[in-house]
């Protein structure tokens, strides 16, 4: 039986009895997920532009999002045609339908994974520069990329022509069994796992070794390792696994899988993107440590020091692009500062004898986006 088209289609199986469907749930969790990933990247884009450090891992992220999208709308026209619901509460070609939009679902989720894990390697290759380390992230993005396409090539190369996958009223068509889906599934399931993990832990062993407050190695490695929440969502995506093999109520049963992996992408977008945003956010609430002067304001124009030093107009030294000694990417360095002047001479009661006031200069250097807080004195 051939699929109505989607304007033919009437959503009958959203009965007021209908009460144990997981539509609602797989259409609220993929809507969510999709704005928040679209909002997040597009801030994204916009810092790294603004501060000119975009880069190929904010195209890779941009390119997953898109396709991310894509996975969500296939995902909310399947479940206008059922998916989520029992079989009790569908006419045929809503299963047919049904099972047509998964499909697209799946590739569509097969090809944004590996740019999305792409994207966040390649961010983290910014940072890390110890060769044992890149090491193991070009492996992670390696294993990321293969897996993922072998879990494509599997989906459509599973029934010919691919329409016979929904629609075996076809002359003609066969499709290979359904366990070797089911059995790549639980191969790429692992893969994921592992990768998700090595790209949330690796970058904090790296950090905490840093010289940084505790308090900001923290935070930093917080956020670096809200990773793990995406392979959480592939673990607790392995039970549903089996129900590939299980044709009776497959639309609800299937819904688990479509649920957990909407999340594990999005979920990996936006922890993806939210360490680059750390400069952003500190722009929007302000840094007064970095502007604050125990002694004062400025007494001269466009940050000219009071006491015969020389200052810097905007309050800011920009110290150039470094390259890195194992090459590969450049860093670049900014250091706001308001200075004014050396010290200053002060005049006792007395008149006879001066007493030098030694001014501190605080220093906040931003690298990728990172802050990193110092002082320098003189006496």
């Amino acid at each position: 039986m051939a699929t109505q088209p989607f304007s033919e289609m009437e959503p009958a199986w959203l009965s007021p009895g209908n009460f144990d469907d997981l539509g609602s749930a797989t259409l609220g969790v993929t809507i969510v997920l999709a704005i928040f990933s679209v909002l997040l990247v597009i801030l994204r884009t916009w810092t790294r532009v603004s501060t000119g450090t975009f880069g190929v891992d904010d195209g890779l992220m941009i390119i997953g999002m898109f396709i991310f999208v894509a996975c969500c709308v296939s995902t909310s026209i399947a479940v206008y045609a059922g998916l989520g619901t029992r079989d009790v509460h569908l006419q045929l070609w809503n299963q047919h339908a049904g099972v047509m939009y998964i499909v697209y679902f799946q590739i569509t989720y097969a090809w944004s994974l590996p740019f999305i894990k792409s994207s966040i390697c390649l961010t983290m290759l910014r940072i890390i520069t110890e060769k044992k380390y890149r090491i193991i992230i070009w492996l992670s993005m390696v294993f990321s990329v293969a897996s993922a396409m072998i879990g494509f090539i599997a989906v459509v190369a599973l029934c010919t022509p691919l329409e016979f996958y929904w629609d075996q009223s076809i002359d003609g068509g066969w499709c290979a069994p359904v366990g070797i889906i089911t059995g790549l599934s639980y191969f790429i399931s692992a893969m994921s796992v592992v990768t998700d993990w090595t790209c949330a832990l690796l970058p904090c062993v790296v950090v905490w070794n840093l010289q940084m407050k505790s308090r900001l190695k923290a935070s930093v490695c917080a956020v670096l390792a809200l990773g793990m929440v995406a392979s959480a969502a592939t673990i607790v995506r392995l039970p549903y696994l089996q129900y590939y093999n299980i044709k009776t109520n497959y639309l609800y049963n299937a819904s688990n899988i479509v649920i957990w992996s909407i999340i594990e992408c999005g979920i990996g977008i936006v922890c993806g993107s939210l360490p680059s945003l750390r400069s952003l956010l500190k722009s929007w609430l302000g840094d007064k440590s970095s502007n604050g002067d125990s002694y004062g304001k400025n007494t001269g124009p466009l940050g000219q020091s009071s006491g015969g030093g020389r200052g810097h107009p905007g309050g800011s030294i920009k110290m150039g692009y470094l390259a890195s000694r194992n090459g590969g990417y450049s860093t670049k360095i900014s250091a706001p500062t308001r200075t004014q002047g050396e010290w200053v001479e002060l005049d006792d009661d007395t008149g006879s004898e001066k007493r030098m006031i030694t001014r501190t200069v605080e220093v906040t250097v931003n690298v990728e986006g990172e802050e990193v807080e110092g002082s320098t004195s003189r006496h």
